[in-house]
């Protein structure tokens, strides 16, 4: 079963018809359906039920952090058809970009592995002749926890108090950089158009998420125009969901282009952690909510109706 496309997002504004057939034929797939199928339900295209449904997958039990997330093992069988089923969804993306070159280049923050792993592969695409205007690493002032505390020591990494300290230290690493300069706690500069930003957090008690810090980079760091190109760099089970808050809060409120990828094989081989899947069953609510989201977008923005 072929992996399901990502909704399309060209410069020069958006299609909304093409991004709404896009988000319905993914709820209405036959992967969709057999996933649902597999705990209980029926998959009938509509996305608040799909997303109502979606709580059974919901084992952050909605404010955990991803490497908290409960595990629950299944019976070998029903395993591999689950998670063969979640491939069809699509939640990966491609490994490679599209163009040559990109007015800007987000790399999307997290854990300490993962911001380690896509700044790295940022740097060897970089590396290969991709072409670039900006380049900013994403994050929050989120802390660490002692988890991270002794993950980033065994990678010989210097002080990372939060999640904007690890985008800059594996910035440092992977591009070979010295200190930057700063603007405050929020953004930290180097020469050629290079930054990290510690986004501020949009909901009072909570850390910055990714739509806090895609919407932080348009605000503080660089506007988009219609004209531009934005790659955003992430890994797999997160493309779809972060690629659509992106066509949501970048693509259409600027008119420029989106495209998302994830690890290509060599990344993956190098920084990707197996997941279980509960955790993988996770990332599929993720997307199913942030997908409900951008159709509803499209919908509240169109005078047309997807039938």
């Amino acid at each position: 079963m072929e992996p399901l496309p990502l909704p399309p997002c060209e410069p020069g504004g958006q299609d909304l018809r093409a991004v709404a057939e896009s988000v319905v034929a993914w709820a209405r797939s036959e992967a969709m359906a057999g996933l649902v199928g597999e705990f209980g339900g029926v998959a009938g295209g509509d996305l608040d039920e799909l997303a109502e449904f979606s709580k059974v997958w919901d084992y952050r039990a909605g404010v955990k952090e991803r490497f908290d997330t409960e595990r629950v093992d299944f019976e070998p069988e029903r395993d591999a058809r689950v998670r063969a089923l979640m491939h069809g969804i699509g939640m990966g993306g491609a490994a490679r970009p599209a163009h040559r070159h990109y007015d800007h280049i987000l790399v999307l923050g997290g854990g300490i592995r993962v911001a380690l792993g896509r700044t790295d592969y940022t740097a060897r695409l970089l590396a290969g002749g991709l072409g670039r205007g900006s380049l900013t690493g994403l994050g929050s002032l989120r802390h660490r926890d002692d988890r991270e505390f002794r993950e980033g020591a065994r990678l010989g990494l210097g002080p990372v108090e939060t999640e904007a300290d690890m985008m800059a230290e594996a910035f440092k690493r992977s591009l070979g950089l010295g200190e930057p300069t700063g603007t405050g706690q929020y953004i930290r500069s180097w020469e050629h158009d290079i930054r990290v930003l510690a986004a501020p957090s949009t909901r009072p008690g909570r850390r910055a998420n990714t739509a806090d810090t895609l919407t932080g980079w348009a605000e503080l760091v660089h506007t988009p125009s219609t004209e531009d190109r934005l790659l955003l760099v992430t890994n797999s089970p997160y493309v779809r969901h972060q690629h659509c808050d992106a066509i949501r809060l970048l693509g259409h409120r600027y008119g420029c282009g989106v495209e998302t990828i994830g690890y290509d094989e060599a990344a993956d081989a190098a920084w990707g952690r197996a997941l279980s899947t509960t955790e993988l069953l996770q990332e599929v609510r993720s997307s199913i909510l942030a997908m409900r989201n951008l159709y509803a977008f499209t919908q509240d923005s169109a005078s047309t109706t997807v039938r």
